[in-house]
């Protein structure tokens, strides 16, 4: 099957949140307590807080949908560098995630491709994400792709304080 790549519009908001939240609860959920991946999702994933994220004039969401279906997303936050280890003003990954049925066909690297394409058009070069050492595939993909770690930073998830790798990647 082929992949299409597109920007995510309103009409996506609904299917991409409840897709958004149940990637996040699939990947991180073996992990971390029940109690702080609800606390997280309740914030994260609310109908509100999804829809106004959606909204913002700096945040773009990127789709891959084969038959229609989401098979992987990314959020796009455009601007922003990540404090004096990476000031270049570029974009974060803040999400890139793939459903389950989709891993290990190639999309990841034609998706990856894809949003960087995408953000080179917009007139960025440089792309930062943080990444939780402990997800050694998401790792591995990144470091893979080309990323380099730049620092470390912090994801409060619940009430845990977990600490992330920063990388980044100029194309």
């Amino acid at each position: 099957m082929a992949f299409s790549f597109r920007l995510a519009g309103e009409m996506d908001v609904d299917s991409l949140r409840e897709f958004s939240e149940r990637l996040f609860r699939t990947t991180y959920g073996a992990q971390n307590t029940p109690e702080n991946m609800a606390m997280y999702c309740q914030e994260a994933f609310s109908v509100k807080n999804f829809a106004e994220d959606f909204n913002r004039d700096d945040v773009r969401y990127l789709l891959a949908t084969e038959q229609g279906q989401i098979a992987a997303y990314a959020k796009l936050v455009l601007g922003k560098g990540w404090g004096t280890l990476v000031p270049q003003i570029g974009v974060e990954l803040a999400r890139f995630y793939l459903d389950v049925p989709f891993q290990g066909r190639g999309l990841a690297t034609t998706f990856m491709a894809y949003c960087q394409q995408w953000l080179r058009q917009q007139g960025f070069s440089m792309l930062w994400l943080g990444v939780w050492p402990q997800n050694v595939r998401a790792l591995r993909f990144y470091q893979k792709e080309g990323f380099e770690k730049v620092s470390t930073g912090r994801f409060l998830l619940g009430t845990d304080p977990q600490v992330d790798d920063i990388m980044q990647k100029v194309s």
